[in-house]
């Protein structure tokens, strides 16, 4: 594990199918092993998969922050900012925590820094919110900068997947396969 969302409660890291954009997936038309806590979790579903667009001053600051004096904020790398094996942070509105931001990179294509997210159901396309980059405390990870300080990245929330092909044609092709 790696990024800002620290617990002791191995709990707080879990995720259903449906935070992730899975439900679709998901069928009742058989039994299986859990099938009765995921009915109960998909009638009162609490988050949604979606994609965060990063600020690009806020990206700014956080790469030219690498080459001034002070503590620097977390290495943000590009194209992909992998520096655990699975990566979590904290997504905040105000001081609330309101989701997770769980693949963060940057999409050439585009020219924004992005990231998938799962956040509670209130927040619509086109809130802002904030990731919180970089860990406190600071694990041992021979991948994690020793010295850094945390930062706040405003994100704006957008559908996933962010491009209306994807989420219409391609989407409407898995659809036709399947049947």
């Amino acid at each position: 594990m790696a990024g800002s969302l620290y617990s002791t409660d191995v709990h707080d890291f879990y995720m259903t199918p449906f935070d992730i954009g899975l439900g679709r997936s998901v069928k009742f038309d058989h039994d299986f092993h859990g099938r009765e806590a995921l009915e109960k979790i998909a009638e009162n579903q609490k988050r949604r998969k979606v994609t965060l667009i990063w600020n690009a001053d806020d990206v700014a600051a956080v790469v030219r922050s690498q080459v001034e004096p002070g503590i620097p904020a977390k290495f943000l790398d590009f194209p992909k900012a992998r520096y655990g094996f699975y990566q979590m942070d904290e997504v905040r509105s105000g001081d609330k925590l309101v989701g997770i931001s769980t693949d963060a990179g940057y999409v050439s294509y585009d020219q924004l820094y992005m990231s998938l997210a799962t956040l509670d159901l209130e927040l619509e396309d086109g809130a802002e919110v904030e990731v919180v980059w970089g860990e406190d405390p600071i694990s041992q990870k021979p991948q994690v900068d020793a010295a850094h300080r945390q930062v706040r990245i405003r994100a704006t929330v957008a559908p996933a997947p962010f491009h209306d092909f994807a989420r219409t044609v391609y989407r409407g092709l898995e659809a036709a396969a399947a049947r």
